[in-house]
């Protein structure tokens, strides 16, 4: 049996997120996938229909804004623990930021993690995150463009070497 962990803040409606419920979905009908969908972020909500053989993970505690730091480190915690849990075969995350989060949360894991910024290419995304982005996107294995310009810009930020287009 294989499985797939797909890794967004949420299924609320947005372009990124019905992608990420599309891909939830079809990957239910192959043969021996299993499919867990981690949902990270404040609201951690899903609007778009998702298969029942989709297996949906969400922190137990709300995130607080008034105490964004402390509930980052629980992410971070709940993250890394639940993907060890899972233990799949591949890790899919979707998201500039989130995929920071993603990949500092699985740093020194054995799961392969694939990244996929899903709005515009090279993102300012603010100092922190363009410093996590440019050390922890390399230790991805792959990253996901949506265009050629989008690949342009990874291989020319040394963001990742393995960039498929699609």
């Amino acid at each position: 049996m294989k499985k797939i962990c797909l890794i967004i803040h949420s299924l609320c409606i947005g372009g990124m997120e019905r992608v990420m419920a599309q891909l939830a979905n079809n990957f239910t009908e192959r043969e021996d996938t299993e499919v867990h969908l981690v949902l990270i972020g404040r609201k951690r909500e899903i609007a778009y229909k998702i298969s029942d053989r989709v297996i949906v993970h969400k922190p137990r505690f709300e995130f607080n804004n008034a105490r964004r730091t402390f509930n980052t480190f629980r992410t971070i915690f709940f993250l890394r623990s639940k993907v060890i849990e899972i233990s799949p075969d591949t890790v899919l995350s979707f998201g500039e930021e989130w995929n920071n989060l993603a990949l500092l949360s699985l740093f020194g894991t054995e799961y392969p993690v694939f990244i996929a910024d899903r709005s515009q290419p090279g993102k300012n995304l603010g100092r922190l995150n363009n410093y996590l982005r440019r050390k922890l996107y390399p230790t991805a294995a792959g990253y996901i463009a949506q265009t050629k310009t989008a690949e342009n810009i990874c291989l020319t930020n040394e963001w990742n070497d393995n960039v498929q287009v699609i």
